[in-house]
């Protein structure tokens, strides 16, 4: 007798459904999530107080650039530096390939609106997010490229950026080398050096693109002297019987920078075998000898100094 035919029924018939022709039960498609809402003026125009303002509007989950540098957000950067790969056609690794909404997932899929560094890929991210709703803020721009010169004139330095480049894959970290490339390549330089002098053509740039790409019914032109009502309105929330958040963008971005100097170091010696500490040390010294090694025990200290201080 063929064992088969011992079978559970049940388990046979499952095996050997009839063709009977029932209707037959297709898998429902995952409801899209809405998109995040685009806060696209640039950094240092008050990104931190609208991330806040967001928060207290019980938004949800915000993005900023400040609040990303730990070792698990690490994957984020990794994202970030491909997308200004895929954006940026001044970059010598400009790939031609825009990023897709499924790209942009990855990093902001499960945020309810993103800010600071999502606005260095703006028209990426408003043909990756057509639907979604964009909120501008825009500065005075000589304020503005007072502030940001302070972001940009430390990339000037040739050896910051070497040391990036060789500690930066030692420590795990891609902070470095994806921010140098957004940028670069959103003032449009080849060389770190031009990025103060291309920033004000580029500040202009962005917003006259970005107001010529969005739907007036899904921009809202923002100042942060309009206080609540225009926001909430725009967004559908009441308005809080709060004073409007005032966060100071310099003051946060030096205490992300100390941060951020005390975790790479914390990870570069977690990471850092004798072996790899040896060829570094040589590397160094292929590139610039004695005052190559200056310069990494100098940025060594300076990762340290300012905390000794506190």
């Amino acid at each position: 007798m063929d064992p088969r035919n011992h079978a559970k029924p049940a388990l046979r018939q499952r095996l050997t459904a009839p063709d009977d022709g029932a209707p037959r039960c297709s898998p429902q498609p995952t409801p899209a999530r809405p998109p995040p809402v685009l806060c696209l003026g640039m950094a240092r125009t008050g990104t931190a107080s609208l991330a806040e303002a967001l928060r207290i509007l019980g938004v949800g989950r915000v993005h900023h650039g400040l609040e990303i540098y730990q070792k698990e957000f690490n994957y984020q950067w990794r994202i970030i530096n491909r997308a200004a790969d895929a954006t940026f056609p001044v970059l010598p690794t400009y790939t031609g390939k825009p990023f897709t909404r499924e790209q942009w997932d990855e990093v902001f899929g499960d945020y309810d609106a993103v800010t600071d560094v999502a606005s260095f890929y703006a028209m990426s991210l408003i043909h990756a997010y057509p639907d979604a709703r964009v909120i501008l803020v825009e500065r005075d721009i000589e304020r503005w490229h007072e502030s940001i010169s302070q972001v940009m004139k430390a990339w000037e330095d040739p050896w910051q950026r070497r040391m990036v480049r060789l500690l930066g894959p030692i420590a795990g970290s891609d902070t470095g080398k994806a921010s140098l490339k957004f940028l670069m390549g959103w003032t449009g330089s080849k060389r770190a050096e031009d990025m103060r002098k291309n920033a004000r053509a580029a500040y202009i740039r962005h917003y006259r693109d970005v107001r010529a790409a969005v739907p007036p019914a899904q921009l809202l032109n923002f100042q942060f002297s309009d206080g609540w009502e225009p926001l909430c309105k725009f967004l559908g929330k009441d308005v809080p019987d709060v004073p409007f958040p005032h966060v100071n963008d310099a003051a946060a971005y030096a205490e992300f920078l100390q941060t951020t100097k005390i975790d790479f170091l914390k990870r570069l010696v977690a990471n850092l075998s004798p072996l790899v500490l040896l060829l570094t040390f040589l590397r160094f010294v292929s590139q610039g000898a004695a005052w190559g090694i200056s310069k990494c025990i100098g940025y060594l200290v300076h990762l340290v100094a300012p905390e000794r201080k506190r």
